[in-house]
């Protein structure tokens, strides 16, 4: 890690850690709209009225109760809401997941990688206007000094009846061909939109990567990666890539995301950020990492680490003309299949090593995945980077 990067993270360290460290001592209840709660005392009726009805006058919140659900990359748990009569009128929403960053190790990762606004900007500015199978947003709010970060939104278990996919157990056709379509919808929408670059929480694939690299050191975390997840990666033939050439590709697969045609990404889309509502639809969560490019990152991340390896072999070429013909129906310019496919393959680096970086965590990363799941996906990803030739087509030519 270069100098100026480890003063910079000592530098948040301290001012992070000293933060996190006075609230430990004491609790400070949230009372307006601009306070960002992060731990379940801070949040109380008073607060929730703040944010929650502060479109509907009048109505007010009555009572919570805060129930903590897990922690990893950020903590998470859920909130019934009870209002008066005119809250009751207003049709509030009674179930909230809430998502914050109450950990010092949560605040410095999220705040050093530079996507500490990224989830309450989406919610916030982007998906009122979006048409897709993703929670509602009630409201976000960052607060960069301090790392502290929360965010208000459905929970889309209690009012669609979703159930959360396990990543441990790869997508059936129905549940990748659903995605896929609404990953192609979310594309179109966005297509090629100049405002897209007005945002400015929203990064390239590029620059996003170069902050994470700077932060732990991509190329050193995911050897330790490869390490650790030995026993579920296809033997390596004497000929094959090495370490540093495929470092080398990711970098340079990266940097071909974030030219041509950019859209919307979800910019994390494996399996364990998708769901399955009560009536069959599929969608995504976590938008942490929403990111603008091209669209080949979403497709490659979804299909490389959700599917089997035999059925990624079977199924890959046909859906990825199935999005292509989503994606024509929803606004976006559709490339022509053989540059599609020179891009997906391209695109399919990402996926294995952010999970060989997951696996290969410091000590100053959270545990952000059980290492079974790190695992499952590392195998299915490691074989399609094989199976591809992903450094092959990341030196060609379009």
């Amino acid at each position: 890690m270069a100098g100026s990067a480890a003063r910079e993270i000592l530098g948040n360290l301290v001012r992070i850690g000293s933060a996190a460290a006075g609230e430990a001592v004491r609790t400070v209840p949230a009372r307006r709209a601009g306070d960002v709660p992060v731990r379940p005392g801070e949040v109380n009726p008073v607060w929730l009225t703040a944010v929650l009805c502060a479109e509907h006058p009048g109505a007010t919140v009555t009572g919570c109760e805060v129930v903590p659900v897990s922690s990893g990359t950020s903590s998470r748990f859920r909130i019934s809401v009870t209002y008066d009569e005119a809250g009751v009128a207003a049709g509030l929403p009674t179930r909230v997941f809430v998502k914050s960053t109450a950990g010092v190790l949560q605040r410095l990762t999220l705040h050093l990688a530079d996507v500490l606004v990224q989830e309450p900007a989406f919610y916030n500015e982007l998906r009122p206007a979006l048409d897709i199978e993703a929670p509602r947003g009630f409201h976000g709010a960052a607060h960069p000094a301090t790392g502290r970060c929360v965010v208000l939104i459905e929970d889309v278990a209690a009012s669609r009846g979703a159930v959360f996919l396990d990543p441990t157990v790869p997508f059936t056709r129905p549940e990748i061909e659903g995605l896929l379509t609404e990953t192609a919808r979310r594309h179109g929408q966005l297509w090629a939109d100049p405002s897209l670059s007005g945002y400015g929480f929203l990064k390239t694939p590029d620059v996003h990567f170069a902050n994470l690299d700077r932060l732990i050191g991509m190329n050193a975390r995911s050897r330790v990666g490869l390490r650790r997840s030995a026993p579920v990666l296809p033997p390596e033939p004497d000929d094959g890539p090495s370490p540093d050439v495929l470092y080398s590709a990711l970098r340079r697969s990266l940097d071909q995301a974030a030219t041509g045609p950019q859209t919307l990404l979800h910019g994390d889309a494996h399996i364990g950020n998708t769901y399955r509502t009560a009536d069959g639809r599929t969608g995504f969560v976590d938008w942490q990492v929403v990111m603008r490019g091209s669209w080949a990152c979403d497709v490659a991340y979804l299909i490389t680490s959700g599917l089997a390896v035999e059925d990624r072999r079977a199924w890959e070429r046909d859906l990825l003309g199935l999005y292509l013909e989503e994606l024509a129906k929803a606004g976006g310019a559709a490339p022509d299949p053989e540059a599609a496919w020179l891009a997906y393959r391209r695109q399919t680096l990402y996926p294995l090593y952010i999970w060989l970086t997951t696996r290969g965590r410091n000590a100053i990363q959270p545990k952000y995945q059980p290492d079974a799941v790190c695992d499952a996906i590392i195998g299915r990803t490691a074989v399609a980077v094989r199976d591809l030739d992903a450094v092959g087509a990341v030196g060609r030519a379009a």
